[in-house]
């Protein structure tokens, strides 16, 4: 039971950001797209399976309100946490810049598939104004996620500097 506490977490931090937190956190539309990073995240650290199924519950958590088209959205997410953990079984994952590149590419290819299934005119505007400036905002923020789990940013370093 223990070791379902993180994954609850997960799936209750989504929750609150899909409800709460999503329109705070927007700057100028683009919005941090949490639910792809936490499964992007889980799927470079854990296995094939779990992978999968966090991909999938957080596909019917996130977009839960969507009733119509829901079952869908679970779908591509757990293809998309599939896709990662094979990416990273390929790929060597040890530099900053591979892991920041698979979550750039991973939130943007997201972001330009719900495009695809909710907007039917302007689409080369919206990729650009709101999938692309969602997928660089949540690599800026999985960027600050693994600097500050690789050591290299920490309190004690931000101290010293004021």
């Amino acid at each position: 039971m223990t070791k379902l506490i993180p994954y609850l977490l997960y799936f209750w931090l989504i929750a609150m950001h899909q409800v709460f937190l999503a329109d705070v956190t927007s700057i100028f539309g683009a919005k941090i797209n949490l639910s792809v990073l936490i499964v992007l995240l889980v799927s470079m650290y854990k296995t094939e399976t779990t992978s999968v199924w966090v991909g999938l519950c957080v596909g019917i958590i996130g977009f839960a309100g969507i009733t119509n088209i829901s079952a869908w959205y679970a779908l591509e997410m757990a293809l998309i946490g599939l896709s990662a953990f094979h990416i990273k079984e390929k790929m060597n994952l040890d530099s900053l810049f591979a892991r920041v590149a698979l979550i750039l590419g991973g939130t943007f290819i997201h972001n330009i598939i719900v495009l695809l299934i909710e907007i039917n005119d302007g689409l080369l505007i919206s990729i650009v104004r709101y999938a692309l400036t969602g997928a660089i905002y949540t690599t800026i923020v999985g960027t600050i996620f693994f600097l500050i789990k690789d050591g290299i940013f920490t309190l004690k370093k931000t101290k010293s500097i004021f």
